[in-house]
């Protein structure tokens, strides 16, 4: 069996070995790149390239059904009717609607813009996704996304790492000490650059320094 973190916990929730429901999202299957955008279905080329018989892999539903019932538990008989994953959640849940993007930051920053009915090719740098299908029947919404892989981990980096802070409020009352960066730049590259540069051996920069250069410039 191959699936993603919802497949299992559908699969275990609804029973594991004694008939659980093997189903993954449209949103969560358009992320192993075994999903064929356009037609939401497995695609067969990729699938022989990575040796990956379609018989294991879970079977494709929309964000919004029943897929099984929880098998035991003080939950036992409650339908799980939803799934989806994370940034397209927040792009939905932050009511975003064609032509409108959401930013979410974490220990990463992701842009969605929903893009509707149409599956917009990006020509600069940025990924083609699936957004939601909310029903069996319902038309799919695509969008673009941009990804940055560092965002709140940078502070956590400056904290626990450098030690220039000694807690992530504080990094707003010491940002206020100075005027502006004093031309100093942090690239957080830490695991490489994300959209819409794509570099994975790209590394981090601390750059600009002078002597006159503080902590709160950086």
């Amino acid at each position: 069996m191959f699936g993603t973190i919802d497949s299992w916990l559908i699969y275990n929730l609804t029973g594991g070995t004694k008939g659980g429901v093997h189903v993954t999202d449209v949103t969560n299957a358009s992320r192993t790149n075994f999903m064929d955008l356009a037609t939401l279905s497995w695609h067969e080329p990729t699938l022989k390239l990575f040796q990956a018989p379609r018989s294991m892999m879970p079977r494709i539903v929309s964000n919004a059904e029943v897929y099984g019932h929880v098998s035991e538990g003080p939950l036992k008989g409650a339908p799980i009717a939803g799934c989806l994953g994370d940034q397209m959640a927040a792009l939905l849940g932050q009511r975003a609607a064609p032509g409108e993007a959401k930013n979410t930051y974490g220990t990463g920053c992701f842009m969605l813009l929903n893009t509707g009915s149409q599956l917009v090719p990006s020509k600069h740098g940025l990924l083609t996704t699936l957004a939601y299908k909310l029903g069996p029947t319902a038309a799919p919404s695509y969008a673009l996304e941009g990804s940055v892989a560092v965002a709140g981990l940078g502070i956590s980096w400056l904290r626990d790492n450098l030690r220039i802070i000694d807690s992530a409020d504080e990094s707003e009352a010491i940002a206020n000490l100075v005027p502006d960066t004093g031309g100093v730049y942090f690239v957080p590259a830490f695991s490489g650059l994300l959209a819409p540069h794509w570099e994975e051996d790209a590394r981090g920069a601390l750059l600009g320094m002078t002597a006159f250069t503080t902590r709160g410039h950086v």
